[in-house]
Order: C-alpha cells, then structure tokens, then sequence
C-alpha cells in the first residue's frame, strides 16, 4: 500500500480541523442565539499573533583593580507572545467587548470593530493606542523587526509595547461548540365544518 493516499488523507483531515473556527461576531452570537453565559463556555482563539515587548536597562557597578569606578550597562528584552491561534476563554461580556483570559491571571479586552472588508468583530483593543508607530524605538536585535508597534498594554503587573505582524488580532470561535436551535415549526390549517 501506497503512503501518498495516506497522507493526503492526513493532510485534508488536518485542513479541515483548521476551518472549524470563524469570527466571533455580533451576527454569529444573533444567529446562534447565544447569551452572555453561553459565550464564556465557547472555546475562543486568537486570529492572529500578538506580541508584548518591554526594553529594559541593567547596569553593574563594580570596582576594578585599580580602583576605579566602572559601570556596565545591558539592555535586554523581555517579551510575551500569543501565537495566531492561542486558546482562550471570556471572562467579562458586554455587547460591545469582551475581556479574555489566556491565562488564569491575567485578562486582555478585545472591542467591537469593522475592518476594512466591513467584517465587525471583537479585534485586541490595547490599554492605549500608539498615534504614531514611529515613536516606539527597538532595540535591533529583540527579533520581530518586521512588527509594527501598535500601542501599550499592562499585562502581569508590567507595561508592555504591543506588537502585531499585520493588522490588530480578533476572537475566533470554535464552530463546534455553536450549537443552533433548530425549530421543526408549521403552521395548522384548521378544520371547517363539513370536512373542508
């Protein structure tokens, strides 16, 4: 027997894992008729990656040999990633946002926004956004140079440059865990007397 049948065979299985999970958006919970409890059972993603980056400055005084005074200075780079299709859960809803934890101690709020294809969903929303991307200077080797600054986010007691590769990441929902109402309706014609 063939490999290549088995395979491809994995291959489309995989696939079609993929597509099970679509934008969450108020269309989605309308047609699904979910409340507010039902939300927070759904399994949640997050569309797309979304950096946290923090630049910060140590510096070492020492006495040398002869005893001088010598100070040295390193930066480094602390960083929290959510990779494109992290689970996480809903915390907070309201019709306008939701707050989501990734981890059990932290929450991030994602808002109600239209994309340019004129999609509403609940896209990041971070604590303050940048007005310009520019101001935020990197270091050059903390990776990721080709990601744009978008704003400032507190997450885990600290303040965090949040960086995304494209555009600002939304909620996705696990197709399987919607679960539609189906209606077996019909309408009774009533009964007229001498059997019409």
């Amino acid at each position: 027997m063939s490999l290549k049948p088995v395979v491809a065979l994995g291959a489309l299985i995989a696939l079609i894992g993929c597509s099970s999970q679509v934008p969450l958006t108020p269309g989605v919970i309308r047609e699904y008729g979910l409340t507010d409890q039902d939300v927070k059972k759904l399994q949640l993603y997050i569309s797309g990656g979304l950096l946290f980056e923090q630049e910060n400055t140590k510096v070492d005084k020492n006495v040398d040999s002869s005893h001088a005074l010598k100070t040295v200075t390193d930066n480094y780079v602390k960083q929290i990633y959510f990779k494109k299709k992290t689970p996480c859960i809903a915390v907070t809803v309201r019709s306008d946002k939701l707050e989501v934890a990734f981890e059990p101690d932290d929450r991030l709020t994602f808002s109600l926004s239209t994309t340019p294809e004129k999609q509403t969903a609940y896209f990041f929303d971070p604590d303050k956004r940048l007005k310009d991307p520019n101001e935020i200077k990197r270091l050059p080797a903390s990776g990721y140079k080709e990601w744009k600054a978008m704003g400032h986010e507190t997450y885990k007691d600290s303040t965090y440059v949040v960086l995304v590769n494209e555009n600002m990441p939304y909620l996705l929902a696990d197709q399987k865990g919607l679960k539609k109402l189906v209606v077996d309706k019909r309408a009774v014609r009533g009964m007229r007397q001498g059997g019409e």
